[in-house]
């Protein structure tokens, strides 16, 4: 089974939120593990993933390249992320992980987490806000310019700069313009989270071979060679 990563960095404020909050904590709650640990979910990040492969598919197609170009791209399309009502036959062969915090992190904490359970020197909450910090808006009114009553929420918000890689496997080799065409969508990927569309949850991510190196711009090559000859 053919393997790679998907590694990006936060860049700004980032809620992978889980959809319910903690009452008279935050109205908004990040997605974490058992010890306080931030991922996001990896159904999530395949939707991010399908949402920047289908503006690249839709970019092609406004260039007028012929027909039997375009299916290319659009048949790795379906090998990477599969279609609606896939059948056993067409089926994704790529799967996508959680994306975590790197592993020699996670290890860590986990063990030290492991020897506090007696002396209660460490918890899980204090890993959590240890990478995470509550940020808290309000509506304000247009005519008055005040704080609209009721309208305070709170979220809470993956720090700036933390590290966060998913695994990706291959059920079979990638062919064709595969690789390519996931280099371009990783390259394409920048936001995510709650709010991705008003400013928040800027992100670099990269696409790594399985010992780690950075591959995206070899592939993202083969893909610019191909769409700009």
């Amino acid at each position: 089974m053919k393997t790679f990563w998907l590694k990006f960095t936060t860049k700004s404020d980032s809620t992978f939120g889980r959809g319910d909050g903690l009452a008279g904590l935050v109205d908004i709650e990040v997605m974490h593990d058992k010890y306080g640990l931030p991922f996001l979910n990896g159904r999530t990040l395949k939707g991010l993933l399908e949402e920047e492969c289908a503006n690249i598919l839709f970019s092609l197609n406004e260039q007028n390249y012929d027909l039997e170009f375009q299916e290319e791209f659009y048949i790795s399309s379906k090998h990477l992320l599969g279609s609606p009502g896939s059948s056993d036959s067409d089926k994704a062969i790529l799967h996508i992980s959680n994306a975590t915090l790197p592993v020699d992190l996670r290890k860590s904490v986990a063990y030290e987490l492991e020897k506090s359970r007696i002396s209660m020197r460490l918890s899980s909450e204090d890993i959590l806000n240890s990478l995470t910090s509550i940020r808290r808006q309000t509506s304000i009114d247009e005519k008055s310019g005040a704080p609209e009553k009721g309208s305070l929420r709170s979220m809470r918000v993956v720090l700036r700069e933390t590290s966060f890689e998913a695994k990706l496997s291959f059920t079979k080799d990638p062919s064709g313009l595969d690789l390519p065409l996931l280099a371009a969508c990783i390259k394409a990927f920048r936001r995510a989270g709650t709010g991705r569309n008003r400013g928040r949850g800027k992100l670099v991510a990269v696409l790594c071979d399985e010992n780690g190196i950075n591959v995206t711009e070899n592939y993202f090559t083969v893909f610019c060679e191909k769409v700009m000859p």
